[in-house]
Protein backbone atom coordinates (compact mmCIF):
# COMPACT_ATOMS: atom_id res chain seq x y z
CA UNK A 1 0.00 0.00 0.00
CA UNK A 2 1.55 3.45 -0.84
CA UNK A 3 2.17 5.86 1.85
CA UNK A 4 -0.44 8.88 1.84
CA UNK A 5 2.33 11.58 2.62
CA UNK A 6 4.86 10.49 0.16
CA UNK A 7 1.57 10.62 -2.57
CA UNK A 8 1.14 13.88 -1.90
CA UNK A 9 4.92 15.36 -1.68
CA UNK A 10 5.19 13.69 -4.84
CA UNK A 11 2.21 15.76 -6.37
CA UNK A 12 4.23 19.20 -5.53
CA UNK A 13 6.64 20.96 -7.63
CA UNK A 14 10.50 21.38 -6.76
CA UNK A 15 9.60 24.96 -4.71
CA UNK A 16 7.03 23.61 -2.91
CA UNK A 17 9.16 20.00 -2.08
CA UNK A 18 12.17 22.23 -1.37
CA UNK A 19 9.90 24.34 1.40
CA UNK A 20 8.53 21.38 2.90
CA UNK A 21 11.93 19.98 3.35
CA UNK A 22 13.23 22.89 5.35
CA UNK A 23 9.62 22.85 7.02
CA UNK A 24 10.54 18.97 8.27
CA UNK A 25 13.91 20.39 9.19
CA UNK A 26 12.89 23.01 11.61
CA UNK A 27 10.86 20.39 13.04
CA UNK A 28 13.19 18.21 13.77
CA UNK A 29 15.71 20.57 15.25
CA UNK A 30 12.06 22.03 17.17
CA UNK A 31 11.48 18.68 18.74
CA UNK A 32 15.48 18.09 19.65
CA UNK A 33 14.75 21.18 21.83
CA UNK A 34 11.98 19.58 23.33
CA UNK A 35 13.71 16.57 24.35
CA UNK A 36 16.29 18.71 25.83
CA UNK A 37 14.42 20.47 28.08
CA UNK A 38 11.77 17.25 28.48
CA UNK A 39 8.91 18.66 27.17
CA UNK A 40 8.47 16.05 24.30
CA UNK A 41 4.70 14.32 25.28
CA UNK A 42 5.26 11.95 22.37
CA UNK A 43 8.97 10.45 21.87
CA UNK A 44 7.78 8.61 18.35
CA UNK A 45 7.34 12.33 16.94
CA UNK A 46 10.78 12.41 16.78
CA UNK A 47 11.40 9.15 14.55
CA UNK A 48 8.12 10.24 12.22
CA UNK A 49 9.73 13.36 11.88
CA UNK A 50 13.58 12.13 10.74
CA UNK A 51 10.92 9.49 8.34
CA UNK A 52 9.40 12.64 7.02
CA UNK A 53 12.59 13.92 6.37
CA UNK A 54 14.31 11.13 4.23
CA UNK A 55 10.82 11.12 2.43
CA UNK A 56 10.80 14.14 1.13
CA UNK A 57 14.76 13.94 0.15
CA UNK A 58 14.44 10.83 -1.38
CA UNK A 59 11.13 12.39 -3.53
CA UNK A 60 13.96 14.75 -4.14
CA UNK A 61 16.76 13.21 -5.19
CA UNK A 62 14.29 10.43 -7.84
CA UNK A 63 13.35 13.77 -9.16
CA UNK A 64 16.87 14.50 -9.89
CA UNK A 65 18.35 11.16 -10.96
CA UNK A 66 15.53 10.95 -13.48
CA UNK A 67 16.01 14.55 -14.88
CA UNK A 68 19.96 13.48 -14.88
CA UNK A 69 18.87 10.46 -17.34
CA UNK A 70 16.25 12.14 -19.18
CA UNK A 71 13.57 9.75 -17.92
CA UNK A 72 10.25 10.85 -17.11
CA UNK A 73 9.79 11.28 -13.56
CA UNK A 74 8.48 7.67 -11.93
CA UNK A 75 8.71 6.24 -8.44
CA UNK A 76 10.98 3.51 -7.45
CA UNK A 77 10.13 0.12 -7.63
CA UNK A 78 8.78 -1.25 -4.33
CA UNK A 79 11.10 -4.00 -3.01
CA UNK A 80 9.12 -7.32 -3.89
CA UNK A 81 10.83 -9.46 -0.57
CA UNK A 82 8.86 -7.48 2.08
CA UNK A 83 5.64 -8.81 0.91
CA UNK A 84 3.99 -5.80 -0.22
CA UNK A 85 2.87 -5.12 -4.21
CA UNK A 86 5.41 -4.43 -6.65
CA UNK A 87 4.32 -1.57 -9.41
CA UNK A 88 6.63 -3.35 -12.01
CA UNK A 89 8.18 -6.51 -12.51
CA UNK A 90 12.16 -6.68 -10.97
CA UNK A 91 14.49 -7.74 -13.40
CA UNK A 92 17.34 -10.14 -12.46
CA UNK A 93 19.97 -7.80 -13.71
CA UNK A 94 18.69 -5.09 -10.99
CA UNK A 95 19.03 -7.32 -8.13
CA UNK A 96 22.39 -6.66 -6.22
CA UNK A 97 24.73 -10.33 -5.50
CA UNK A 98 27.06 -10.85 -2.28
CA UNK A 99 30.28 -10.81 -2.93
CA UNK A 100 30.99 -14.41 -2.63
CA UNK A 101 28.50 -14.85 -5.50
CA UNK A 102 30.37 -13.08 -8.22
CA UNK A 103 33.77 -14.75 -7.21
CA UNK A 104 32.34 -17.75 -8.15
CA UNK A 105 30.88 -16.92 -11.61
CA UNK A 106 34.83 -15.48 -12.35
CA UNK A 107 36.31 -19.05 -12.10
Amino acid sequence: MANPLADEARSMTDAELGEAINEAYREVFNLQFQIGTRQLQNPMAMRSARRQVARLRTILRERQLAEAAGAPIEPLARVADRGEEVDEPVDAEQTTESPGDSASEEE
